[in-house]
């Protein structure tokens, strides 16, 4: 059996009308959303997105993220994750930029001509993930590249006659999302000051008391656990990128205090720090 992240993982479900993830989450895998009926807001990182049927969502490793209702239609989406060895040919073959570029992008509108060959995509892979046999890993590999290749043709052929719909970011947006998306845009250009609750209410007018309320509902996160994962990620960062010692870390990371930040990251990633800089295999 493989290890869980080890194997591409498809899934496909239907969701009632105000179905949201309990939380934001995010894991060391990408992710290939696709949104088959209905409408969803989707927190991605600091953004906000209100996609609608045919979107595509692009979730690139280790980006928190939480989708939730924005109306009160049933929806039906699909989703993919999968690893850097699933895709290694089409790195090999095309750069790993091509692939970047593709979740830098983050939401696509396939154009409704060419949705029924992306469902369809995605149905052989659901199906091959729920029905294995000797042969599925390899198909759904090669299906899963399939869709990349797409998606990079889309993405490149923007502007001419294939005309793949690029998203807006702020498209849709009413005042108050557009308020906590400017918040948590806030908290990522300064995740390692002593920022407080009430400097980020008050940064988008708002009182401490609806702020904190609202930012919970649209992120999925309370605002100091916001803050503490964008802190945590960037550790995980700065521990498997640079020589930096754990102390300096901390405190590159926002952290006043070293042990406090041992203590911190050992609850939220189940290992020491040290630890996670040594055992790449278990991250």
């Amino acid at each position: 059996m493989k290890r869980h992240y080890e194997s591409i993982e498809v899934g496909t479900e239907r969701q009632g009308k105000y179905f949201e993830m309990k939380t934001a989450h995010f894991h060391p895998v990408y992710e290939i959303y696709y949104l088959i009926a209905g409408n969803r807001k989707f927190f991605i990182e600091s953004e906000i997105y209100n996609i609608s049927k045919g979107d595509m969502v692009f979730v690139d490793k280790n980006v928190m993220h939480k989708s939730t209702y924005s109306s009160d239609k049933e929806n039906e989406r699909a989703f993919i994750r999968f690893n850097d060895n699933h895709i290694s040919r089409l790195i090999e073959k095309f750069g790993r930029k091509e692939i970047e570029d593709c979740f830098k992008q983050k939401v696509f509108s396939i154009p409704m001509q060419r949705r029924e060959y992306v469902g369809s995509i995605m149905r052989q892979l659901y199906n091959e993930y729920k029905n294995p046999d000797d042969f599925s890993y390899e198909l759904m590999e090669c299906y899963l590249e399939e869709l990349l290749i797409f998606i990079i043709r889309y993405r490149k052929n923007v502007s001419d006659h294939l005309g793949v719909s690029v998203y807006n970011s702020s498209q849709s947006l009413n005042k108050s999302d557009e308020h906590i998306q400017s918040a948590a845009k806030y908290i990522v250009d300064n995740y390692n000051k002593n920022i407080t609750l009430s400097e980020i209410a008050n940064f988008v007018n708002m009182s401490t008391t609806y702020f904190s309320k609202k930012f919970k509902e649209v992120t999925g996160f309370g605002f100091k656990e916001y803050l503490l994962n964008l802190r945590i990620k960037k550790a995980c960062e700065l521990l498997l990128e640079t020589k930096l010692s754990i102390t300096d870390i901390a405190y590159e990371a926002g952290f006043n205090d070293s042990n406090y930040f041992g203590d911190v990251f050992k609850k939220c990633k189940g290992i020491s720090p040290l630890q996670y800089r040594k055992n790449r295999e278990l991250i």
